[in-house]
Parts: structure tokens; C-alpha cells; sequence
């Protein structure tokens, strides 16, 4: 009977060949989602999967900072007065939440006060 080490659960790597599929064994990375014998625990073995699964994430993260910056540079100031415009919209809407419920509450006093009055003529 052989003993199986799993290197984790995620068998997902993040390459561009099955992005969050978890598929096994694809033509990019197929020595990633092998399992290992623990006869045979090669420390390069058990740390090179790591390795290109972090280098995978690291691209993926580089790129988008790079496109961010692109992003930045090209809608910058007209993406910057929509979040302007946006929190004055929230601003007013939150106004508006606040001006509500000081009504309510002024109702519920209100309400209770003349339902006390009511219970106290009824004694």
C-alpha cells in the first residue's frame, strides 16, 4: 500500500490555462497537481510546485497594478469627479436617512406621549 502526500487542497495553480477550475494536470503545469509519494519526499519536489503557483500569482498581480496605472493615467480626473459626484449623491442620500428617522422618532414620542394621556384618562 503506498502513502499519498497532498501538497494542499487547492489543487488550482492560477495559470492561464484553467483559472480557477482546479483542473488537473494541464499542458502548463501538470507536474504541479501530481501527488507525492512520502517515500520520496524530494524537498525541491514539495517546494517548486509553491514556487510556480506564487510566481503565477505574483504576474497576475503585477499586471494589474500595471493596468491600474494605465487605467489612472487615462480616466484619472474624469474617474476622480464620478467618485466626486458619487459621494455627494451618498452624502445627501445619508442626509435624507438622518432628517427620516429624527421624524419617526419625533412621531413615536409623539404617539406614546398621546397614548399615555389616553391610558391615564381611562383610570
Amino acid at each position: 500500500m503506498e502513502n499519498q502526500f497532498s501538497q494542499e487542497d487547492d489543487d488550482s495553480c492560477g495559470c492561464s490555462c484553467h483559472p480557477g477550475s482546479g483542473a488537473r494536470g494541464c499542458a502548463g503545469c501538470g507536474d504541479m497537481h501530481g501527488r507525492f509519494k512520502m517515500e520520496s519526499m524530494d524537498p525541491l519536489e514539495m517546494v517548486m510546485p509553491m514556487w510556480y503557483k506564487a510566481s503565477f500569482a505574483a504576474y497576475s498581480q503585477l499586471m494589474t497594478e500595471k493596468l491600474k496605472k494605465r487605467i489612472e493615467a487615462a480616466s484619472g480626473p474624469v474617474m476622480d469627479k464620478m467618485a466626486d459626484a458619487l459621494m455627494e449623491s451618498i452624502g445627501k442620500d445619508w442626509q435624507a436617512m438622518i432628517q427620516k428617522s429624527s421624524a419617526k422618532k419625533e412621531l413615536h414620542e409623539k404617539l406614546a406621549k398621546i397614548m399615555g394621556e389616553s391610558s391615564q384618562k381611562q383610570k
